[in-house]
């Protein structure tokens, strides 16, 4: 490898290393995904999420909440009347392709600016609603949980109903 080779090389890799560690939560890595069960008291737990959301300003809107709830309500649907205690394997596919539309849609988002308060300061930051939506109602967590357990599942559908409706009743941003 020539020397220049080996310095942009050098370089490239300390951007990377930089970027990771770094203040801007668009080049920042997201968390590894660790699978976690639903919460027995799962409809607690989605009204204080999106309190959560909604006194911080974070502006989700109710389409997009919605098209995720759609994705695991095709799979519910299917698995509601069947009495076995796994999934079929078509539902388990859908779920994994539920995983890969929410990370889609976590890296897609591109951030909107919002202002700050008097605390802290004047000027404006950018925010990350989607993102934030999606790391604390733990949902790539919690769709790993899953796994092939088909009460896991639905009480995943049943959280996410409960997202929707708690999104709603605080006044969710239409579209």
């Amino acid at each position: 490898m020539c020397i220049r080779t080996e310095r942009v090389a050098t370089q490239m890799a300390e951007q990377n290393s930089n970027s990771r560690g770094g203040k801007d939560q668009q080049k920042a890595l997201p968390p590894e995904t660790i699978p976690k069960k639903v919460p027995e008291n799962y409809v607690d737990e989605a009204e204080r999420i999106m309190r959560s959301l909604k006194n911080s300003g974070t502006t989700i809107t109710t389409s997009k909440i919605r098209s995720l709830l759609s994705l695991v309500t095709d799979i519910y649907n299917k698995e509601n009347t069947s009495t076995e205690d796994k999934l079929q394997p078509d539902s388990v596919v859908k779920l994994d392709l539920m995983r890969v539309r929410i990370a889609y849609e976590y890296g897609r988002d591109k951030g909107e600016s919002k202002s700050r308060n008097k605390e802290e300061g004047s000027g404006k930051e950018t925010v990350y609603p989607m993102r934030e939506f999606i790391t604390q109602a733990h949902l790539l967590e919690y769709l790993k949980g899953i796994s092939t357990d088909r009460a896991d599942l639905i009480r995943f559908a049943h959280y996410m109903e409960a997202l929707v409706a708690f999104h709603r009743y605080l006044g969710g941003k239409e579209n």
